[in-house]
């Protein structure tokens, strides 16, 4: 039986017993016991409302993203160990943040370091639950890009709210899509000459785009950044909890296994 039905019969049974020592003596003991039976049903009532609240979190999540399958992976395993349950909400990219630092979800489920200082709100779990590389990936096999600087001449396109590109980016000029797919799609068309995308996430489009356009793409690595998972200030408490046992899982070899895992997943699968 559910705790809060558990709690309303209880509290019929403590009203309707009040009521009776109420009418047989009316006695101020009487009416102090009501009183206590009253207050206990109510913080039971307050009590089992906040562990419902704090069983279940919910967390922004880039959509369509392999590094967010991965930290859904990682992550599942940490608040498993916690006794709670977790689920994603996946969305666009900017959303996604823009929702976790407005509180409407417990936090992001990961994003590059020190993007908390740019979304106050949000709060940075010091313990790395995966790795990105930034890639250019490009259809001209004579165009060398190894840094970012490399990219200023050339037609760039990056993915609308992914930081990483944004902030490798920002001194020059480049075309923003809203989806992965419409960055391959600009590429297909020779509307650019470079896309920047993060490495695992590339795997199957990679392989999607080499059978639909029958070509090769080349491709060399930009930045490589630790990921974080992120938690709204409300959320707090949660960080050293959090910070224990992503540190027993590192130690345990464990999120590296998952992330080769679903590595090994994707790439079989194409």
């Amino acid at each position: 039986m559910p705790a809060i039905i558990r709690i309303t019969l209880l509290a019929v049974e403590l009203f309707q017993g009040c009521s009776k020592i109420y009418s047989r003596y009316l006695s101020i003991f009487s009416l102090e016991l009501m009183i206590m039976k009253i207050f206990i049903f109510i913080s039971l009532y307050l009590s089992a409302s906040f562990l419902q609240a704090q069983d279940v979190m919910e967390f922004t999540a880039i959509e369509k993203s392999s590094y967010a399958a991965i930290s859904k992976r990682v992550l599942n395993v940490a608040y498993d160990r916690l006794g709670i349950e977790m689920v994603a909400v996946d969305l666009p990219a900017e959303r996604a943040i823009y929702g976790a630092n407005a509180g409407e979800a417990d936090g992001e489920l990961y994003r590059i370091k020190n993007i908390h200082l740019k979304y106050k709100n949000l709060i940075m779990v010091p313990v790395p639950i995966g790795m990105m590389e930034g890639i250019a990936i490009t259809t001209q096999k004579d165009l060398s890009i190894d840094t970012w600087e490399e990219l200023s001449p050339h037609r760039t396109c990056i993915r609308n709210g992914v930081k990483f590109a944004e902030a490798g980016t920002r001194e020059f000029d480049v075309i923003t899509v809203n989806s992965n797919k419409q960055l391959f799609g600009m590429l297909g068309k020779n509307r650019c000459d470079v896309i920047i995308i993060a490495r695992i996430t590339s795997i199957p489009l990679v392989s999607d785009f080499i059978k639909k356009e029958n070509g090769q793409t080349y491709q060399s690595t930009l930045q490589t950044y630790p990921l974080f998972h992120y938690l709204h200030k409300k959320n707090a408490d949660l960080v050293p909890k959090l910070v224990k046992v992503l540190t027993e899982m590192e130690e345990e070899g464990l999120i590296e296994e998952i992330r080769s895992q679903y590595i090994a997943e994707i790439s079989k699968a194409k």
